[in-house]
């Protein structure tokens, strides 16, 4: 019986992805912030015969992360769904720039999610389907102006999955993010397009198909791509260095630093 890790699992997206995997016969493991507060996921669970765990995560106390990769230690995970998120309230313009709101949102958006990873990646490693998804935006490339602090940190996360999926591919770990569709929820519902289960089917049918050559990639929620980043590498630039050459110099620095250890 494969299993998936869901946070933010106790409402809205979180929560529909809950159903949609209980629907097709995974264990859920859902992590959320406050497991006491979370009363729809804990009538779900209360009902499942098993099939859901409830565990406490908070993406802006990383020790919680920690706690709860020791808690799952041994246990294969076969996707890791990481899909809370801070949204921020938008900038109205340049000047009222609230930079501790920033820090927080690149924290949970950007850096808690590689916490995740890490701490996780074991456990990834030990399932079947060895796979990563991350619930990213295509808010994070696209303009009209405004939501600078969520905008950056999704465009970070971005990176972030592009750079674990290199850094993974060797181990045979699938990792890919996308973005869920203008979702249906207390703040949106009279401007959203999806509800909460809809996207959650559509973004789990692309988890479900995904494999090692899908690796790297941004998602749309019919499946189609998006670049998930600006790539401006090239060997012939203009003070270029051929990415064959830099992976050489980075690989004899890390085993020089190795040997000196």
């Amino acid at each position: 019986m494969p299993t998936v890790l869901i946070t933010g699992a106790n409402r809205g997206l979180g929560l529909g992805f809950v159903n949609a995997y209980l629907a097709g016969g995974w264990r859920v493991i859902a992590a959320v912030r406050d497991p006491a507060g979370a009363a729809d996921l804990n009538r779900i669970s209360g009902t499942a015969q098993g099939m859901v765990t409830v565990e406490r995560c908070d993406l802006e106390d990383f020790t919680t992360i920690e706690g709860m990769g020791r808690k799952l230690s041994g246990t294969p995970i076969d996707v890791l769904l990481a899909n809370a998120a801070l949204t921020t309230s938008p900038a109205s313009g340049v000047g009222d720039t609230d930079y501790d709101a920033w820090m927080r949102a690149f924290k949970v958006n950007t850096m808690a999610q590689m916490k995740l990873a890490e701490t996780l990646v074991e456990n990834v490693a030990a399932s079947g389907r060895k796979t990563m998804y991350f619930v990213s935006s295509r808010i994070g490339a696209k303009p009209p102006a405004g939501m600078i602090l969520f905008r950056s940190s999704k465009s970070a996360l971005n990176q972030v999955v592009m750079q674990l999926s290199l850094l993974l591919k060797d181990r045979g770990i699938i990792v890919a993010c996308g973005h869920p569709g203008f979702v249906k929820t207390k703040s949106t519902a009279d401007m959203g397009v999806f509800t909460a289960d809809e996207s959650a089917g559509y973004l789990k049918k692309i988890i479900d198909g995904l494999t090692l050559d899908k690796s790297g990639q941004f998602f749309e929620p019919d499946g189609s791509t998006l670049p998930i980043v600006t790539r401006q590498m090239s060997s012939n630039a203009f003070g270029a260095k051929p990415p064959d050459a830099w992976d050489a110099q980075q690989k004899a620095r890390a085993k020089d630093a190795a040997s000196e250890n």
